[in-house]
């Protein structure tokens, strides 16, 4: 047990090759996935919606910054899903995992917080471990955990929890605000934009441990979540250092850190990308979903 505790704080500094996997990795799917017409719909809903708001000026300062919010994760999870071709998940899935975050940050609306720099990262990291909690219970699921094979899946559907967190924490945080300043749009669409990667890390950890070990306990799986919610609380916390410095050294302090957690996250996926390679996914062995 303390191995793991141990190992989940290595990872994030050295690659651990998981050489004999689980027999987990190839375990077949069974979730049926309408692909093209659910992406096709998001393309066109997406569209109008950025139509609508162009054309009506109140709101388009609120358009601008869902925008740029939201159009960078989008842009992560589309190549996320395509980086993970050897085993891709069902779309009906990840779509629902979105559906996860929207529901978590519409209940999170309803706590009052008090104000203050230990609320607020106190806050975050229960945002967290509820986005913990969703990927364990996606992973143990006797259906949708056999979809979720390994770390890679993880980062997809860790990723997907946070798009729909930032989806609806914008809309309701932004809904009375019409006149909103373009001077900050970047440095919060930077800082939303750096968060969701939060609970990918979350989502590694927990496909890893699951592509490595025999057995599994929550326990296991909750020693990776602690470096993640240690590394979340001190960026928050230099989020809001950086609050209250001039704009310039606020966006570059917020780029910086963004800059270093998606070159992790980026890191990771290319583990999981050799460790899919030594599995023998790219020859042929990855699971393959099949229809229910």
């Amino acid at each position: 047990m303390a191995s793991v505790w141990r190992e989940a704080f290595i990872v994030w500094f050295r690659r651990q090759a998981i050489a004999s996997p689980t027999a987990e990795v190839y375990q077949r799917g069974v979730i049926a996935s309408p692909a093209g017409r659910l992406w096709l719909f998001g393309v066109v809903a997406a569209a109008v919606v950025l139509a609508v708001g162009l054309l009506v000026a109140e709101i388009r300062g609120i358009m601008v910054y869902l925008g740029l919010s939201v159009l960078p994760i989008a842009l992560l999870l589309t190549w996320l899903v395509r980086t993970d071709r050897y085993e891709p998940e069902p779309k009906t899935l990840i779509v629902s995992v979105v559906g996860a975050g929207i529901v978590v940050a519409s209940l999170f609306s309803l706590i009052p917080f008090p104000a203050g720099l230990s609320a607020y990262v106190a806050k975050l990291v229960a945002i967290e471990f509820v986005f913990f909690i969703v990927l364990f219970l996606l992973d143990a699921n006797r259906i949708t955990g056999r979809e979720f094979n390994d770390h890679l899946d993880g980062v997809v559907y860790g990723v997907s929890l946070g798009l729909g967190y930032v989806l609806y924490n914008n809309f309701y945080l932004l809904g009375g605000y019409v006149d909103l300043k373009p001077e900050f749009v970047l440095t919060l669409a930077l800082e939303e934009f750096m968060y969701v990667m939060f609970p990918a890390f979350t989502g590694w950890w927990i496909g890893y441990v699951k592509a490595k070990y025999t057995s599994v306990s929550f326990g296991n799986l909750l020693a990776g979540f602690i470096p993640v919610a240690l590394f979340k609380a001190v960026a928050a916390v230099v989020v809001v250092f950086l609050a209250g410095q001039p704009l310039p050294i606020r966006i570059v302090g917020v780029g910086v850190l963004t800059i270093l957690f998606l070159a992790a996250l980026a890191q990771r996926v290319s583990w999981a990308l050799q460790d899919e390679v030594a599995w023998g996914y790219a020859a042929g062995r990855a699971p393959v979903e099949k229809a229910r």
